[in-house]
Parts: C-alpha cells; sequence; structure tokens
C-alpha cells in the first residue's frame, strides 16, 4: 500500500464521528476545512448518513418555520392555564 492510500484511509471518517459531527455541520460550525471535507467525503459514499443528515435538515427546516408562526388563541389560553 503507497503513502497516499494510508493517508486517505486516514482520512476518513465512520458512522460514529459522522453522526457525533452532524449536527455541528448542519449549523454551519464545523469551521476546520479539513473536518468538514472529511465528514462530506463520508455523506457521500454512506446512504445511512446521508440520508440522517438529509431528514435533519428538513426537520431543522419545519421547526425554523413553525417557529415563525403565531400560536392560536386557544393554545395560548392553554398554556397560560398551565402557567398560572
Amino acid at each position: 500500500m503507497s503513502n497516499k492510500d494510508d493517508k486517505t484511509e486516514a482520512e476518513e471518517i465512520d458512522c460514529i464521528e459522522a453522526i457525533n459531527g452532524l449536527y455541528q455541520y448542519l449549523d454551519g460550525e464545523m469551521d476546520d476545512a479539513e473536518t468538514k471535507q472529511r465528514f462530506e467525503h463520508h455523506l457521500a459514499h454512506c446512504k445511512t448518513c446521508y440520508t440522517r443528515t438529509e431528514m435533519e435538515k428538513l426537520l431543522t427546516q419545519r421547526a425554523r418555520d413553525a417557529g415563525n408562526k403565531k400560536a392560536s388563541q386557544a393554545l395560548r389560553e392553554r398554556l397560560q392555564r398551565v402557567l398560572d
């Protein structure tokens, strides 16, 4: 095995590492270019992690969209009763 192959293998991450860095990646907080490149390389080759990443993107977007909507009067009244 050549040194280039050794370097490529060393740069690869596994699914556990990908999941551990998922939210950092999605939140744009993965500042290290090499780490981001390794993460994206993993996503390009791992259908499971790619699918999970896409699902988390959708959930995050839906949560953001829901946060922009005003709660109904009935919901606000129920919450107020709970708080009182």
